[in-house]
């Protein structure tokens, strides 16, 4: 795969940009980190950022002064009759437009950010004054019906991979830019071993760690960790994994484990703040994300690379083009394959030097590709023009 190496580094200072998404500041995930982060990097290089969300206590540490936010009720998803959980998104998103549309247009943007096609009912509803343009960031395939007339009113389009782009083009017939998502390599590096979070596990010098990091959902695969830990050799070898993150298969998961009589290799910690990962990527030798739906990207296999380490990742999605099939950087394993993953964790187990090696090459991937920097400046490059 071939990287684009000359980026603009444009600057539109008299720009005014709204990233507009409800759970931008009462959720925690790979789209609300990109709006955080993209708009701490269009604010630094002098561009006036709004951000639109619903109300709600989450905001990230790091975050340019310039930045604004704007918050307004809603109705939460959970409170909405199921009748699927696309409408009741829908109606969620719908919720906080109607407060919402009155600052849209007072505002007069010259670009709002949109990252779900369930608020492709914005530029209806807040009016179009002929100056203001819309985006689209795409992080998935959150198609309903209908939503390929709303897209009509969307005038730049985005996708975090190249497979991402090929599903957004095959269902709206628009080909998009592809701006990778970022990794904050400030934050996210290579770190000497934390002591106190090794002690809290009683981490052996000799034992080897798998760290996984995300939600605890069906599609992220982490039943297959389980399995391919419990192979006869998985077993007898020094490898303990830690589970970072809830969700509703924790319960689940924690039950398979025990009853597979494994406790003592396969650890749940719960939910770890972003900026505290770093510490725990520290104790591990290699993660693991054995995702079986379509992952558009993921953040926190691009975040574990960051950190020096290698990873053990299903060859699906847009997967691949973070961590490379070329091998260098970590391993692709066939989805739902749990002795491929075992095969893959006693290699490394057994081979310290491979570890360092790929997890120096994964480290320089994210550095030379998927930094918020290199985003920003695709982002630019794809809006050029618009002033």
């Amino acid at each position: 795969m071939g990287f684009h190496q000359g980026y603009s580094k444009i600057q539109k200072p008299d720009m005014k940009i709204a990233f507009y998404d409800v759970t931008v500041t009462n959720s925690i995930g790979g789209i609300q980190t990109v709006v955080w982060e993209l708009a701490h990097e269009l604010a630094s290089r002098g561009i006036d950022v709004h951000i639109y969300g619903g109300i709600g206590q989450i905001h990230p540490p790091k975050l340019h002064p310039s930045v604004k936010i704007f918050t307004f009720p809603f109705i939460h998803r959970d409170n909405v009759p199921d009748m699927g959980s696309r409408f009741q998104r829908i109606i969620e998103r719908l919720s906080m437009t109607l407060f919402a549309k009155g600052r849209l247009k007072r505002e007069c943007y010259d670009l709002i950010v949109l990252t779900k096609p369930f608020d492709f009912f914005v530029p209806f509803l807040s009016g179009k004054d002929g100056k203001t343009k819309y985006a689209f960031i795409s992080g998935g395939t959150d198609f309903f019906i209908g939503d390929r007339h709303l897209a009509k009113k969307v005038n730049y389009w985005f996708a975090c991979s190249y497979f991402n782009a090929w599903q957004i083009a095959s269902h709206y017939k628009r080909y998009p830019e592809v701006i990778y998502n970022g990794v904050d390599i400030n934050t996210f590096r290579p770190m000497p071993r934390d002591a106190d979070i090794a002690r809290s596990f009683n981490i052996k010098d000799n034992d080897v760690v798998f760290i996984f990091a995300g939600r605890l959902v069906g599609w992220k695969g982490v039943s297959y960790i389980i399995d391919a830990v419990n192979y006869p050799e998985v077993r007898t070898l020094p490898i303990k994994v830690i589970i970072i993150g809830n969700g509703p298969e924790e319960q689940k998961l924690k039950t398979k484990v025990l009853n597979l009589g494994i406790g003592d290799k396969i650890h749940f910690i719960g939910f770890v703040p972003n900026s505290e990962l770093p510490r725990y990527y520290s104790i591990a030798d290699a993660a693991v994300y054995p995702s079986i739906g379509d992952e558009a990207f993921g953040i926190s296999i691009a975040e574990a690379m960051a950190c020096g380490k290698p990873v053990i990742g299903s060859h699906i999605g847009g997967i691949p083009e973070v961590i490379g099939n070329e091998g260098s950087c970590g391993f692709l394993v066939s989805p739902k394959n749990p002795k491929e993953i075992a095969e893959k964790m006693i290699l490394l187990a057994k081979n310290e030097n491979i570890r360092l090696s790929l997890g120096q090459n994964a480290h320089e991937r994210i550095v030379q590709n998927f930094t918020w920097r290199k985003s920003a400046d695709r982002f630019l490059d794809g809006i050029t023009g618009l002033v």
